[in-house]
């Protein structure tokens, strides 16, 4: 009997503990519509898990959510502290996403983890004295790996600092970098088929990662979110890839010719080769070294790659054509 009078309390404090309901999604269910700016890095901008949230919510609440995307490739906290009033702001949100964490950890931008929480919470302070019942959402991004990885040792830190201040504000957080790191773990392979270039996801990453966490986390109704055809960041890479012809279609040779140039940014003694110490990762590096020799030529690190381009090239011409491209694939 006592036994179980321990457990049944322990049940209710676990309940009075358990995170509030997301603000947003209640009033959704309200009937009062809501709109809701996305905040952050390229990650965000061309992250196709904004469209399939915008997507979701529309399906369950019909048009009564407006997703605005705000972010900007390359940018960190201080781009955000700048450009607050113009990409959130001016838009009066209900709620606001931010993640700046990826970009603050870049060793060059000497950003430190002081300096990232301070311009993290001058955000905050300028959202609520617009709106004091603003619903502020922070969010953990992927593990950027490779060079990615190499360009910021300590990540970590900068997303614990997120957790760290999700928990003192009483914020929601979106804690996609657990996730990420299980799935790196466990399937490397996998990993690196959903973020290709090492730390952008791509559309297949969003929807099989990011927004199945978000609609749990979020408390929403799983949804179809692969009704959502946009896949900016493949969009991006596509188009970054067209750079010998310039026609609005990527050859199989400027497609192998993005990735030789990809090769070369983890190739950092510039030998020809990555070695282990240039791929930390061991479970990836393994991946794109085929031959078991403990290093990765040219050949192997594009042949892993050869799969996107034949998923893409669905009539088998060795051409995909930008302006008829399904991202989705």
């Amino acid at each position: 009997m006592k036994k179980l009078l321990i457990l049944l309390i322990c049940g209710l404090m676990s309940g009075l503990m358990a995170a509030p309901k997301v603000k947003f999604v209640e009033n959704l269910k309200a009937g009062k519509e809501q709109s809701i700016v996305i905040f952050g890095t390229s990650l965000t901008k061309v992250g196709a898990w904004g469209g399939q949230l915008a997507t979701i919510l529309d399906q369950q609440f019909p048009g009564k959510a407006k997703v605005i995307n705000g972010a900007q490739g390359g940018a960190n906290s201080a781009w955000g502290v700048k450009s607050l009033d113009q990409k959130v702001l001016k838009h009066k949100p209900d709620t606001v996403f931010i993640e700046f964490a990826i970009n603050d950890a870049v060793e060059r931008r000497k950003t430190s983890v002081e300096d990232a929480k301070n311009n993290l919470n001058n955000l905050i302070e300028r959202i609520f004295a617009q709106n004091p019942e603003c619903e502020i959402i922070l969010a953990t991004m992927n593990v950027p790996v490779g060079h990615t990885g190499v360009q910021r040792p300590k990540i970590d830190d900068y997303y614990q600092m997120y957790r760290d201040e999700a928990k003192r504000n009483g914020f929601k957080l979106i804690d996609h970098n657990a996730v990420w790191k299980d799935l790196l773990e466990k399937d490397p392979a996998l990993y690196i088929q959903y973020m290709p270039d090492a730390i952008h996801p791509v559309y297949e990453g969003a929807l099989k990662v990011i927004t199945p966490h978000l609609v749990k986390e979020l408390g929403l109704k799983v949804g179809d979110a692969s009704m959502s055809e946009l896949a900016p960041c493949w969009k991006y890479m596509f188009n970054s890839m067209d750079k010998i012809k310039k026609d609005r279609k990527v050859s199989r040779d400027e497609y192998e010719l993005f990735w030789a140039n990809h090769f070369k940014m983890q190739d950092a003694n510039k030998d020809g080769i990555i070695q282990p110490k240039e791929y930390p990762e061991q479970g990836i590096f393994n991946h794109f070294d085929i031959n078991g020799d403990k290093l990765v030529s040219l050949d192997e690190y594009q042949k892993v790659y050869s799969y996107h381009f034949e998923k893409f090239d669905k009539d088998k011409s060795g051409i995909l054509d930008l302006k008829k491209l399904q991202y989705n694939y």
